[in-house]
């Protein structure tokens, strides 16, 4: 009977060992698998962020070569048209853009008859300034400021050499060029905290109207962007807590830094930052995308240490076990097999709901892009050319195609309206929110001034300065006033009123109007997306414009509520708190 000690010696020193193998067998594994699914989802990030930059970038140059093209159709260009026509961009969600300028060049001898002709064409007050040195020169003969900064024209871009590179690069090639980065004029020397390099896009103009003078060259429009704003807005849904991006420009060996997107998580210095290049036409951008803590942690607590810690318990278990029932050692060696089967097939099925998990989010990303891009492009495109066969046939038509052409410009229009809602839905949820102090009275003026679909009577009051992001707020205010023009009977003519009144922490904006109203039953409902109210069937719209406008005041702190207007339609109730930029802390897309 001797032997028996000894043999239960060795069967427990027997379990011992396969439960501590095993254990580190699995723990080996989740640790190699943990390496490997971090490795790919950097790479994952790093595809994100590069096709968010280069997305944004292309959307840019399509936005100025459309522009290009539209005032090339102009038979003279004057300062008003130049206004009307660079009106949609202010509207458009273009972050970073400080304004656009129209440039022509000008020879020493031509300065004055230069001036004087742009003068003559609506550019009041026009002084053009050379430089000190040269006898060549390039003007800012108009300019449009897009972020409510003051500019004036008449500067000479010959002394900035990454214009100059960019303009004439422009004009030889025909098409939009990107210049290397450098401090926009309209930043340098202002006094205030420096905003870091920006870069411009230069478009060539050529006439194409009248036909006499198809071809000739008329000078250049140009797009400002600061490259800090233009990163952020291009990486802040994509990158967030999880990554720390660096844009630099590495055109022709030079290496600039351009823009950061800093986190608050810190960078993990075990995995490498990605390098990716982005060809931009006569530039290269290098996005560096270096992964966060907040990126990697995927387990809480970490899965090898939950594996180390339920191996460890088996073991004990299983040496209890075969201490007790030395004659059952089989049962207790199935009893090990079937707890680490479970193991094995709890961990496989982690991995097949993180693999679908991560499919799903890669077919969200695809569909935002083909709104965003794939279709907003080739729509802008199909309008374009339903214009310009309008504009050219003329008369020509006879009755029936007139109304062809007609139909098929409404419906690219009704399309237009559907992608710029569902992109303007998007950006209300995930564009970072730049904080500034924003005067409503002079936003709402803006609106007005700019037109709605019909012609109406609006009414501002006296409205209040409060801290936002002016690209949002003029979001909301103008889906609110625009639905009150839309909505109301075709017999009536439109009428809108905007007031304020102070309240115990804030502000109280109402909008009121005539419409055709919301019924009780349907007021909380029509902030949800893609809801109509009743009695709106017959005019256009998506459903989305509410939405928009509860989703950015809810982001600014605020609330938004429906009542009856007793003159009939309704009053929109929109409430902010009282803050100053520097106090605000507002909440980020979820």
């Amino acid at each position: 009977m001797r032997h028996r000690p000894g043999r239960s010696m060795v069967a427990l020193l027997a379990v011992l060992l396969i439960s501590l193998a095993s254990t580190v067998a699995v723990v080996v594994a989740l640790q190699r698998g943990d390496e490997r699914l971090a490795d790919q989802k950097v790479d994952q990030q790093t595809q994100l962020v590069v096709r968010a930059i280069a997305g944004q970038a292309r959307r840019y140059n399509e936005h100025l070569a459309q522009l290009a093209a539209s005032l090339g159709a102009q038979a003279q260009l004057e300062s008003s048209e130049f206004a009307a026509t660079t009106r949609p961009l202010a509207g458009a969600v273009l972050p970073g853009v400080t304004g656009v300028a129209y440039v022509v060049p000008a020879e020493q001898s031509e300065i004055s008859g230069v001036q004087s002709y742009w003068r003559a064409r609506g550019v009041s007050g026009l002084e053009l300034r050379p430089a000190a040195n040269g006898s060549s020169h390039l003007f800012l003969v108009i300019r449009q400021s897009f972020d409510g900064e003051p500019v004036s024209p008449g500067t000479d871009l010959s002394v900035v050499p990454e214009a100059v590179e960019a303009l004439s690069a422009a004009r030889r090639l025909r098409q939009v060029i990107t210049s290397r980065p450098y401090v926009l004029l309209k930043d340098a020397g202002t006094g205030d905290e420096p905003k870091g390099p920006g870069f411009v896009l230069a478009a060539p103009v050529f006439a194409t109207s009248p036909p006499a003078e198809n071809g000739r060259f008329r000078g250049w429009v140009l797009l400002g962007v600061r490259g800090t704003e233009f990163l952020h807005q291009a990486v802040a849904a994509d990158a967030g807590r999880s990554s720390a991006v660096q844009l630099t420009s590495v055109t022709g060996g030079d290496q600039t830094l351009m823009a950061r997107w800093v986190p608050d998580s810190r960078v993990d210095p075990r995995i490498t930052a990605r390098n990716r290049i982005i060809n931009v036409p006569l530039s290269s951008w290098r996005v560096t995308v270096a992964p966060t803590a907040a990126l990697l942690a995927h387990r809480n607590p970490p899965a090898d240490v939950i594996a180390m810690l339920l191996g460890a318990f088996i073991t004990m278990l299983l040496m209890a076990l075969t201490a007790a029932l030395v004659t059952s050692r089989e049962r207790a060696l199935r009893q090990v097999a079937a707890a680490t089967a479970v193991l094995h097939e709890d961990i496989r099925r982690r991995e097949q709901v993180e693999a679908q998990l991560r499919r799903r989010k890669a077919e969200l990303k695809g569909f935002a892009g083909i709104v965003a891009h794939d279709l907003r492009g080739p729509l802008a495109r199909i309008s374009g050319y339903i214009d310009f066969l309008s504009d050219d046939l003329g008369s020509g038509l006879d009755d029936q195609n007139r109304d062809f052409l007609d139909r098929a410009g409404k419906a690219a229009r009704q399309m237009s309206t559907l992608v710029d809602d569902l992109l303007g839905f998007s950006v209300a949820d995930n564009q970072r929110i730049t904080a500034r102090q924003v005067d409503l009275k002079r936003l709402v003026d803006d609106l007005v001034g700019e037109g709605f679909s019909r012609p109406a009577a609006v009414e501002v009051g006296e409205l209040p300065v409060i801290g936002g992001d002016e690209t949002l707020l003029r979001q909301v205010f103008a889906n609110l006033i625009g639905n009150a023009v839309k909505y109301t009977d075709p017999a009536r003519e439109p009428w809108v009123r905007v007031s304020s009144r102070p309240v115990h922490d804030g502000w109280r904006i109402d909008v009121e109007d005539h419409g055709i109203g919301i019924p009780d039953s349907q007021k909380e409902a029509v902030f949800t997306a893609f809801t109509r109210a009743d009695g709106s069937e017959d005019y256009p719209g998506t459903g989305l414009g509410l939405a928009i406008v509860h989703r950015i005041v809810e982001r600014h702190g605020g609330e938004v509520r429906i009542s009856d207007n007793p003159g009939g339609g309704s009053r929109f109730h929109l409430t902010f708190p009282a803050r100053t930029p520097a106090e605000m802390s507002l909440p980020e897309a979820s």
